[in-house]
């Protein structure tokens, strides 16, 4: 199942970080950036915006139902079409 982490961008070089004591320590302590991403079971990464609505791709529910589907688009029907069966 898809989780959350935080990551943090250094502002100058933009580089990502997972640890804030990296990102800080970039560049000369230029505050970084949070961003949020859903990573799903294969590693695959959806960045999660604040201002989307939460259902949509880039809200927080959209985007950890995105993170674990495959991109594949003939795995990404069988897996839509059990989640539907699901419901």
């Amino acid at each position: 199942m898809a989780h959350l982490e935080t990551w943090y961008r250094c502002p100058v070089c933009y580089k990502p970080f997972r640890s804030l004591g990296e990102a800080v320590a970039c560049r000369n302590d230029h505050l970084p950036e949070s961003e949020q991403w859903a990573i799903g079971k294969g590693g695959k990464a959806i960045r999660i915006y604040e201002n989307y609505h939460p259902d949509s791709l880039h809200g927080i529910n959209g985007a950890l139902m995105e993170a674990d589907l495959s991109d594949i688009i003939a795995v990404r029907k069988m897996q839509l079409s059990e989640r539907n069966s699901e419901t």
